[in-house]
């Protein structure tokens, strides 16, 4: 029997997508406010990770690295390749990095980042 609440993995692709239509907003439109949107999408990338006890890449960031969720230090670390740095952060710190412009996406359109 087919199920009609959606799986996990669909939820995580809809927290990515979420955050990343939230970070082309906050982009395009900075009068609007976002901060809501933030924090419900990494909320849920969170819960997912600790749920299913995996780290979850939440997205490439430009010009180069990724965003990571690590579930087991309950961290999200930012892989900055290029000058050699990782960042680990909290959640709200996170939040308030990413209201502030820092760790842009490396797209920020809806097509980009499932799963």
């Amino acid at each position: 029997m087919l199920s009609v609440e959606p799986s996990t993995n669909e939820l995580l692709s809809l927290a990515k997508a979420q955050l990343l239509r939230s970070l082309h907003q906050q982009k395009t439109k900075p009068y609007l406010p976002v901060w809501g949107e933030l924090f419900t999408s990494l909320r849920d990338i969170v819960r997912h990770g600790k749920q299913a006890q995996e780290n979850i890449l939440v997205y490439p960031m430009r010009p180069t690295g990724t965003l990571w969720y690590l579930y087991q230090e309950n961290q999200f670390l930012a892989d900055l390749p290029d000058p050699g740095i990782t960042i680990s952060m909290t959640q709200e710190q996170l939040l308030d990095a990413l209201v502030k412009g820092s760790f842009p996406p490396l797209t920020t359109d809806n097509r980009s980042i499932n799963g």
